[in-house]
């Protein structure tokens, strides 16, 4: 526990706030999530965030619009950026981080200690991942949902909030590393083929990230190949190109929604990530025989 308090410590130390509201989640086995309240309003002339180095992740649920900038030690401060309510960063602490905030700072801090992504791996039967990918204020409706779901533990009795944050816990990390999680680097077999653990990684990244779009070079990174070698490997093993592959789990998901819901077709075509609703119909229509409409007028449940 004594590490886990020391990260919330740390992390509301370093945003100035002073009496924090903390949970700590020890979803496997010995490495230990912690989730930290932040509520400040900062003013012109106060310090600024400063974040020692550590072998963890931080990821910031903004819970209001957020105002702040990266800055450096070396090298003029970024430009202030807003930051919207239920946007996301993801960030390394390896190297420390440093932040200037203006006006009001509402979030859930994620410290995420590097221990749990080996042991996802090695508990959960997930391929290592070594890395997670940085992003800045982007929209992850899962992380925001998982967040909506923690706030009211923070007052909870702990019997009942310990039942459930373990199961929370493990839905967050299990998350981060098929969304943003980095392989180590990979070789194909001898074969031309990919092994089993590495065809797993790749769909389970590109699954994990329909809704928004992708290239072969970010799938490639994030499964450790090279572009070349992914997109050879792929043919070989599964006898369908990355980008056919892609298409027919949007088409799945697609289907899904619009059996299931009553969102428009535009809507729908967005989720399932295309860029256009048009080239979804003609993907659509390809793959199923009818348009969108009409499958859905046909299956609607």
């Amino acid at each position: 526990m004594s590490e886990v308090l020391g990260a919330s410590d740390r992390i509301a130390a370093g945003f100035g706030v002073e009496a924090i509201k903390a949970l700590a989640i020890r979803p496997l086995r010995d490495a230990q999530l912690s989730v930290i309240y932040l509520d400040r309003s900062y003013e012109e002339g106060d310090d600024p965030v400063i974040l020692p180095p550590d072998d963890a992740f931080l990821v910031m649920l903004y819970l209001a619009d957020v105002d702040h900038c990266d800055i450096w030690p070396d090298r003029p401060p970024a430009p202030l950026k807003r930051y919207p309510k239920g946007s996301i960063c993801l960030i390394n602490l390896r190297d420390g981080s440093a932040i200037s905030v203006r006006g009001r700072f509402e979030a859930l801090a994620f410290h995420i200690p590097s221990a749990h992504l080996s042991e996802l791996a090695e508990e959960a039967g997930e391929p290592q991942i070594d890395d997670l990918e940085i992003c800045r204020g982007i929209d992850d409706q899962v992380i925001r949902n998982l967040g909506a779901a923690l706030m009211p533990m923070f007052d909870m009795p702990d019997e009942v909030r310990d039942m459930l944050l373990p199961h929370i816990g493990l839905a967050f990390n299990a998350h981060l590393a098929h969304r943003y999680g980095r392989s180590p680097a990979q070789s194909l077999s001898a074969s031309g083929r990919l092994t089993s653990m590495q065809e797993k990684r790749i769909k389970t990244y590109i699954t994990a990230n329909l809704s928004r779009p992708m290239t072969i070079d970010q799938i490639a990174d994030a499964s450790g190949f090279g572009a070349d070698d992914l997109c050879s490997g792929f043919m070989a093993t599964t006898g369908q190109t990355v980008l056919e592959w892609i298409s027919g789990c949007r088409v799945s998901m697609a289907m899904s929604f619009l059996s299931k819901t009553g969102e428009t077709i535009a809507k729908v075509a967005e989720t399932c990530g295309f860029p256009e609703e048009d080239a979804f119909a003609e993907v659509f229509e390809k793959a199923a025989g009818v348009p969108p409409h009409e499958w859905r007028s046909r299956n609607r449940h």
